[in-house]
């Protein structure tokens, strides 16, 4: 346990890190006004549902990459395999960057649909068209941080995240205050500091020793289908169950919506307290998943697999148990740190965040166990089995349960429903481990 802690600390400090710069543009927006951070609460939920989407199918390449690291260290050599892996896994970001763009000119129509309200659709897009230009620096961070997080190399990961989020804050605010773009400086900043990072941290990163020999400049011949292929076959299903978890969730702000622009404030700031214990646990879950992974690979002892896996388990509930308990004692300071003092709507953001706060604050825990179950399985190369058990978890209970207790319990109703999704899909997929980690043991 203490080897596996000691793995995932710097994943984690990275993850809050990086969470954040989430929070700083949020805080920017909010020093703006309610209605600015309702705007751009929605547009983070829309970009956010559309770039954890393809970051989860590029982000694949990491257990691909830490199965194919535990072959060599067991065969030796390999080197070829990884350098195909990685190179798929960069031409497949390419690939989807350019193939999105046209879809944000499609997203207000589709906003109105949705009962959203004109004149926060209009700031919204704002930010998203400034925001879109980060997809393909960021997918490609992910691929950089796959290679070194894989090879056991997670510290670089911790000062990559560190310096991205100094970068952002420092360029969105000059370009939102000082320059007075308002939302708009806000998101182009976000894009400056994903470019400069991308750039910054390959460049170090294929300069290390032990990743020269996958310096993705050489040897062009290597960009090719074939490399795509199997990151498209395991990231495709790994895709899919973020697709389930991100519509229960995006689909729950879009509910929000239509309760106010209040309601959609105190939902994000719900929101990005939920994605703060998702960090931890995701921390511990990749950890798991990597470590999983190259024992895999190595083909070595399935005992030492059974007990990465339930360790992994224990790591991220008992930290989602503390978070739970830190944000449900005294809510009450998230409105003052969020909300403008003077605003019209303050009063009402104070009113509503206490309640809302011991509801989602459920949701942790049961949180924690699907997105560990996943990583556990994802790290055995089982992913078919996991997107079923999200899909009917998330869109056969959680979203349907959102729209029916929204009616009676208003936003409060709504986190139930999340909470109830999470919580189904979390227990089926603890069953789906067990069942795995029997087949090993035997």
């Amino acid at each position: 346990m203490r080897q596996l802690a000691k793995f995932a600390v710097p994943l984690i400090i990275s993850q809050l890190v990086a969470q954040l710069m989430v929070l700083s543009d949020i805080w920017m927006m909010a020093r703006i006004g309610v209605i600015t951070m309702a705007a751009g609460g929605l547009a983070g939920s829309v970009f956010g549902f559309i770039f954890i989407v393809v970051m989860s199918m590029i982000g694949a390449v990491t257990n691909l990459l830490a199965i194919a690291y535990g072959e060599k260290q067991h065969n030796a050599g390999n080197d070829a395999e990884i350098r195909g892996i990685l190179k798929g896994a960069i031409l497949l970001s390419a690939m989807i960057s350019l193939a999105l763009l046209p879809l944000f000119y499609f997203l207000p129509t589709l906003l109105l649909m949705t009962g959203q309200q004109p004149e926060i659709i209009d700031l919204s897009m704002l930010y998203l068209h400034a925001l879109k230009w980060s997809m393909l620096p960021n997918l490609l961070i992910v691929v950089f941080r796959g290679l070194a997080v894989s090879f056991g190399a997670p510290r670089s990961v911790l000062w990559a995240s560190v310096i991205t989020v100094m970068l952002n804050i420092i360029i969105s605010y000059v370009l939102a205050f000082e320059l007075d773009f308002g939302i708009v400086g806000i998101g182009y900043g976000t894009s400056l500091a994903a470019w400069l990072m991308a750039i910054s941290y390959g460049v170090w990163l294929f300069r290390q020793p032990q990743f020269l020999p996958y310096k993705p400049w050489t040897k062009w011949f290597e960009y090719k289908l074939t490399n795509v292929k199997p990151l498209i076959f395991m990231g495709s299903f790994v895709a899919l169950a973020t697709l389930t978890e991100f519509a229960l969730i995006s689909g729950a702000g879009l509910m929000a919506g239509t309760l106010g622009a209040v309601s959609l404030a105190a939902h994000q700031i719900a929101l990005q307290i939920l994605s703060f214990s998702w960090c931890i646990s995701y921390g511990f879950a990749q950890a798991t998943s990597i470590l999983v992974g190259n024992q895999f690979g190595s083909k070595k002892d399935k005992k030492t697999i059974i007990h990465i896996a339930r360790n992994g388990l224990v790591l991220a509930t008992a930290s989602s148990v503390v978070i739970g308990m830190m944000f449900t004692i005294n809510p009450e300071w998230l409105s003052q740190w969020f909300a403008k003092p003077g605003d019209a709507l303050f009063t009402e953001l104070v009113d509503i965040l206490p309640s809302l706060m011991l509801v989602a604050a459920a949701c942790f825990v049961v949180d924690s166990w699907q997105l560990t179950g996943l990583n556990i399985l994802r790290g055995m190369k089982i992913v078919f089995a996991p997107a079923v058990i999200t899909g009917v978890g998330y869109l056969l209970a959680g979203l349907p349960a959102a729209w029916y207790l929204m009616q009676t319990f208003q936003l409060q109703g709504i986190w139930m429903g999340i909470g109830l999704g999470l919580g189904v899909t979390g227990c089926l997929l603890l069953v789906q481990v067990s069942l795995n980690l029997n087949k090993l043991a035997n």
